[in-house]
């Protein structure tokens, strides 16, 4: 049997992130959830992983992670260069596009959205973060008014994977770890942690408080596409979502995948056809 000091010597275990979410645009796959109750609508933290299926240059549709059914509030990557498009219902009321693309589809890429209309500073309302380091950079850059209300934490509809205000915009991609954290504007430290041996930007715990509308969706219990199951909160707050348009059944079309940020699995360029 293993002594106190041989198990001190193993160090603690990495954290594992057990399963992704896949969402096929062509299945008009999301999750949506409508809250309650309306809480803090200019303070919170959006943070998620994703990894793309398909990319949008030259498309027509932009690809919707996160949004709300008020003034066509989303986060999404662009339609015409796939780079990263947070929209507070229109460049009058706040728009941030970064100048980095995201077209590299074997990459987990871990995205920060922290926002606080409340700071004085415009740039303080919005900060941007993409595997740990802030993002600086912006092809449009308009922050959003002092003590703007965004309609993320009110009574409409929330949707993850698709355009909540217009029902459609579908997401093509791998989610996981998702997080919104209602009443607070947090850094990435507070979701993911770089590995001293590799220098590698990793996911980690959530240990804070989630708020009154916060959740976390780690998609682990894929047992059923019900509310309950693929779409439950894990935060402790009940707020599941509903899934609509997935699938668990064994085979090429289970859209609920061993691919995660800690295990990520090889893909095959669709532009490298030298293979």
């Amino acid at each position: 049997m293993p002594t106190q000091q041989m198990l001190l010597g193993l160090g603690a275990k990495d954290y594992e992130v057990e399963r992704s979410l896949r969402f096929n645009n062509d299945d008009s796959a999301y999750l949506d959830r409508t809250p309650s109750s309306t809480s803090n609508e200019n303070t919170y933290t959006t943070s998620f992983w994703v990894k793309r299926s398909g990319l949008t240059l030259g498309g027509i549709n932009h690809q919707t992670i996160f949004s709300c059914a008020t003034d066509n509030a989303q986060i999404r990557f662009h339609a015409s260069n796939d780079t990263l498009d947070v929209l507070f219902g229109g460049s009058s009321l706040g728009h941030l596009v970064t100048t980095q693309k995201f077209r590299d589809i074997s990459a987990w890429y871990h995205i920060v959205v922290a926002v606080d209309t409340t700071q004085a500073t415009s740039s303080n309302r919005v900060k941007i973060y993409v595997n740990g380091s802030q993002v600086t950079s912006f092809g449009t850059e308009e922050y959003p008014s002092l003590n703007r209300d965004s309609g993320f934490n009110s009574t409409v509809a929330h949707n993850i994977g698709r355009s909540a205000n217009d029902s459609n915009r579908f997401l093509d991609g791998y989610l996981a770890e998702f997080y919104h954290i209602d009443g607070s504007q947090l850094t990435p430290s507070s979701f993911g942690e770089t590995k001293s041996k590799t220098g590698q930007w990793v996911p980690k715990k959530f240990s804070g408080s989630y708020g009154t509308n916060g959740f976390y969706l780690n998609f682990s219990d894929n047992s059923n596409t019900t509310a309950a199951t693929l779409g439950k909160d894990s935060s402790g707050n009940g707020h599941n979502f509903t899934p609509n348009n997935f699938s668990v059944t064994a085979g090429k079309d289970d859209d609920s995948m061993f691919d995660s940020p800690t295990n990520n699995f090889p893909t095959l360029s669709p532009v490298d056809r030298s293979l």
